[in-house]
This record gives C-alpha cells, sequence and structure tokens, in this order.
C-alpha cells in the first residue's frame, strides 16, 4: 500500500507534467463552458481514512456535467431499487456518443445505460413532486454524496437551456417512444440543474471515495449507501463511464471513471480512495486529455489498476 507521501508525491509530478500537453478544446456547444480558463488544471484524491491529497489550482472551480449523472444513478437505486431503474434504462455500453439520437432508433427505446443522456433524461422522469420537488431531491443526494451543499451555475444552467436543442429531441423522442411521461420540459430542467452544480476536484472526489469504500464514507465510516448501490454504481462507471472511450481506457488504468464535458473526471481505486481530475480541454469523445494523463500516470506509478494485486 502507498504511502500518503508517495502519493503526494505522484499526484503533484503527474499534474505538473500534463501541464506541458497543449492539446484538446473545450467544450463550445454549451457557450459558457468554452469559457472556461484553458490552462486550468486541479487533482484531489479522497483516501480511505478520509484525508485529501490535491495538486494543481487550488480555486480551480467547474459544473460537474455529467459526473453527476452518479447522483442521479445511485439515489435513485437506493430509493427505488434495481428493478424500478433498469426497467426504464439498460446496463450495456452504447457504443456511441453520450447524446447520440442513432441509437435510440436503431436499438432503442430504452436508453443503453444510465450514464448517456438519454438515460439520464429518462432517470429524472421518474423523480416524483412538482419541478421544485425534484430540484430539492437532486440538492439533496447531491450533499449527501459530495460531502457539502454545491450550489447550481446559473450561467451555466442558462448556457444549458438556451443551446440544449439535442437533449430536447431526446427528450421529445423518449415521450413519444412511451419511455418516460410527465412534461418534457421539467424534465429537462432537472437534467439540466443536475449538470449545473458547481464545486472542485475535492468534493467530486469524495463521491468517488464513497463508491471506493462500497458505499462508507471515508474517515467516519457511516454508511452512505448500500455495497448493492456501490458495486453496482462502479461496474457501470467501468463499463459505460467514459462513453465510447470506456474500454482503451480501463485498459490503460483500470480505474472505473465517470466523464464530464466540463473536462472533469472522477475515478474509483476500488479499496483505496477516489479520484478527480479536471482540466477543460477535451479529445473528440469528450474526456479531459490531461485527465486521462494524469489518471494514467497514477494508476502505472501507484499500481493502482484493478488487475494488480494490492
Amino acid at each position: 500500500m502507498a504511502t500518503r507521501e508517495t502519493i503526494e508525491a505522484v499526484l503533484a509530478g503527474a499534474v505538473e507534467r500534463a501541464r506541458a500537453c497543449g492539446e484538446g478544446e473545450p467544450a463550445t456547444y454549451i457557450p459558457e463552458l468554452a469559457n472556461a480558463p484553458l490552462d486550468a488544471l486541479s487533482a484531489a484524491i479522497t483516501l480511505r481514512d478520509g484525508s485529501i491529497v490535491r495538486a494543481g489550482d487550488d480555486e480551480h472551480r467547474f459544473t460537474f456535467q455529467s459526473s453527476a449523472k452518479l447522483v442521479l444513478l445511485a439515489g435513485l437505486l437506493e430509493e427505488r431499487g434495481e428493478d424500478e431503474v433498469f426497467r426504464i434504462v439498460g446496463r450495456e455500453p452504447s457504443g456511441g456518443g453520450f447524446a447520440s439520437l442513432a441509437r435510440l432508433e436503431t436499438h432503442g427505446p430504452i436508453p443503453a445505460n444510465p450514464l448517456i443522456n438519454p438515460g439520464a433524461i429518462a432517470l429524472a422522469s421518474i423523480l416524483e413532486g412538482h419541478l421544485e420537488d425534484r430540484l430539492a431531491w437532486i440538492e439533496r443526494w447531491a450533499e449527501r454524496l459530495y460531502g457539502d451543499a454545491l450550489p447550481i451555475q446559473q450561467r451555466v444552467l442558462a448556457s444549458e437551456r438556451r443551446t440544449g436543442d439535442r437533449n430536447r429531441s431526446i427528450a421529445h423522442f423518449l415521450k413519444a417512444s412511451g419511455v418516460i411521461d410527465g412534461d418534457v420540459d421539467e424534465v429537462l430542467e432537472v437534467y439540466f440543474a443536475l449538470c449545473s452544480i458547481e464545486g472542485s476536484v475535492v468534493e467530486a472526489s469524495r463521491l468517488a471515495a464513497i463508491l471506493a469504500t462500497g458505499g462508507l464514507a471515508p474517515r467516519s465510516g457511516e454508511r452512505v449507501l448500500s455495497q448493492r448501490t456501490a458495486s453496482t454504481v462502479v461496474s457501470i462507471m467501468a463499463t459505460c463511464g467514459m462513453y465510447d472511450e470506456s474500454g482503451a481506457y480501463l485498459c490503460a488504468t483500470g480505474l472505473p471513471a465517470k466523464s464530464g464535458v466540463s473536462g472533469v473526471i472522477v475515478a474509483v481505486a476500488t479499496g483505496r480512495g477516489g479520484i478527480a481530475v479536471a482540466s477543460p480541454r477535451l479529445n473528440k469523445k469528450g474526456g479531459s486529455v490531461r485527465g486521462h494523463l494524469v489518471l494514467r500516470e497514477i494508476s502505472r506509478e501507484l499500481g493502482w489498476h484493478f488487475a494488480l494485486p494490492d
């Protein structure tokens, strides 16, 4: 087991070397994300004892985007159970992009998994109550899993609303196919708000650390999620969390992960801790270029690939 000092040194070195990479562009289709400082880079690891190792830019904050789909999935698994959740979404890799309509037409109408946009929109539709109740549900579960009450970034939310026509198309397709019912605009408001939760790599890494310890809060040992929920979420992260680069990414790192187009990646080192890396330069599949580099180096230098013995 690597010591804290070793982990600190490896993380700091990985972040420093990743800074040298100038490849990738921010997500311009959500205009507010295009305003992110291109050189921003931060990383944090919450270890199983609750201690935090971080490197990079201390003031770096960003919206969690699709990494926050883990909040929706975990909360619904806890409250509704697998039968209800996987009645409306599948558990298989989509083999396509995160906002693909084509797969819904060729393989649908049930979305392939809960970590692509159609899957998360479908799950948002089964939250109960008025819009205010659904938003409150998101806020409660986000605070439970991230460890703090986090704001919804209003400029990003406005940008999501204004430019979210593809997600509107997905939601209307799902409604026309009988997958969801209710008001499409309300479902999308919940989805856009989920993606607009703002925080740092420290909060993002706490969620991953809960998953890494089988549902227990680091340090306190309080049960936050059932072991079954944690194992299900981590398994889906491994197979689906990085969209159509999930296989190549998992082979390289052995760290089940979930990306977001703000440039965040949260990753699980089972039994060791939770990792979050954020940098807005993206590859063509929506993954953070520098985030990939940092995670590969961490996995290699610390021996954290899941296929390796501790």
